[in-house]
């Protein structure tokens, strides 16, 4: 498959501080917003066309500095929320340990590595995303501007997948972690893209059922 990817360039006080490419197809078809951040790639990581045969379509329709600013606020207050959450859960706990109250250890212990699990993915989210905007105070002084779409040709060589530059890990792993974006995957590899509108209302349902918050 040929998977469009939108360049763009990172400046700070008009000065250039990094060249990136996103996966526009993919990005809309994920479980969970964290993961968006992981298609962001370096130039340097990955080959890419100018043309394409039969690409698949751009899904990322809003401007990407509008996509990333909005991507880094949610993580942000996700990452700050489920800490919060974690935190008020364990001391609840330990109140209830303290008074001798029974409540299910096994119980506790999973609500909380749950919410740990969550909290890693939100934190590793905003740290790709602070590392690609170089933040260095508020999102809003980071100007991103659009440099054109592009296309990297992907397949699936014994259960994982690669690309000219080799098996790509971030893909392998969302295909074996990800329902969504294996759903997507597959679709696409087979060229059912006349499922994208399905298949982008099903995903949305699960996202929104799945949210880090």
């Amino acid at each position: 498959m040929e998977v469009p990817y939108v360049l763009f360039e990172v400046h700070r006080k008009g000065k250039r501080i990094g060249t990136y490419a996103i996966d526009a197809y993919f990005v809309e078809f994920l479980s969970l917003e964290p993961r968006k951040a992981v298609l962001i790639k370096g130039l340097d990581a990955i080959r890419l066309s100018e043309n394409a045969e039969k690409p698949l379509p751009r899904l990322l329709r809003i401007p990407v500095e509008r996509f990333l600013k909005e991507l880094y606020r949610e993580l942000l207050s996700a990452s700050q929320e489920t800490r919060g959450r974690r935190i008020s859960h364990m001391r609840r706990w330990n109140v209830w340990r303290i008074l001798g109250i029974p409540t299910g250890h096994s119980r506790h212990i999973a609500v909380d590595e749950q919410l740990a699990k969550v909290e890693r993915e939100n934190a590793l989210g905003l740290a790709l995303l602070k590392k690609v905007l170089g933040m260095k105070g508020d999102v809003e002084s980071v100007e991103i501007r659009e440099a054109g779409v592009r296309y990297r040709r992907l397949w699936l060589e014994k259960g994982e997948v690669a690309g000219e530059e080799g098996v790509d890990r971030v893909y392998t792993n969302l295909l074996r972690i990800d329902p969504v974006f294996r759903t997507a995957f597959y679709s696409a590899l087979f060229r059912e893209t006349a499922l994208t509108e399905e298949i982008g209302e099903r995903a949305q349902a699960f996202a929104y059922s799945q949210q880090a918050t």
